[in-house]
């Protein structure tokens, strides 16, 4: 990708089907949907690509399971789904992560083990990994400055993580060979 090529074009081309002002994850998004889509496009950002918020993510791609415990199912589920489309579309950016929740009361156990396992069905086929109870040893093991204080045990579940810098540089870059027209530090344009 050759700033210089994006330069020109921005400069031969006066008609836009798509202008976007903002060159982050969903800017770049935006750009590579709208040019698959075969629209004239063009990304401006003042600054790097995905310097502002983007540059700022929690690196999780979750599959909304703090959504769950509200009762928004319909949430979970969407949040579920795209994370298993983000982890079969890029591979290479999107890994595991397994959380452990440690158990304290006798209540918690059949509550976090039985939503936990309900997550896991609503990610179907597009799960990370499956939910699973731990003993007292095995969360101490894995927390290992948990407070074992009444510890019971705990609970693993799994969600996503990604490179959020290398998601900006594949979105750029595929936005690029569909020949949208991206220009950061575009302050003169």
């Amino acid at each position: 990708m050759q700033r210089s090529v994006h330069v020109e074009r921005v400069k031969s081309q006066n008609h836009w089907d798509v202008v976007i002002i903002g060159g982050g994850a969903s800017g770049l998004g935006i750009a590579v949907d709208a040019a698959n889509r075969g629209y004239r496009t063009l990304l401006l950002e003042r600054h790097d690509f995905a310097k502002g918020t983007s540059s700022r993510s929690t690196k999780l791609v979750h599959g909304g399971v703090r959504y769950l415990q509200n009762g928004d199912v319909s949430l979970v589920i969407e949040a579920l789904k795209e994370r298993g489309i983000m982890k079969q579309s890029a591979p290479h950016l999107v890994r595991d992560m397994s959380f452990v929740i440690p158990i304290y009361s006798w209540w918690d156990g059949p509550f976090y083990s039985v939503g936990l396992k309900i997550y896991d069905m609503m990610a179907g086929d597009l799960g990370l990994g499956k939910s699973q109870w731990l003993s007292k040893e095995e969360t101490t093991a894995m927390i290992q400055n948990v407070n074992q204080a009444e510890l019971r045990g705990g609970v693993v579940y799994h969600d996503g993580q990604f490179d959020d810098a290398r998601m900006a540089i594949t979105l750029a870059l595929t936005a690029d060979s569909l020949s949208a027209s991206l220009l950061n530090y575009a302050t003169d344009f």
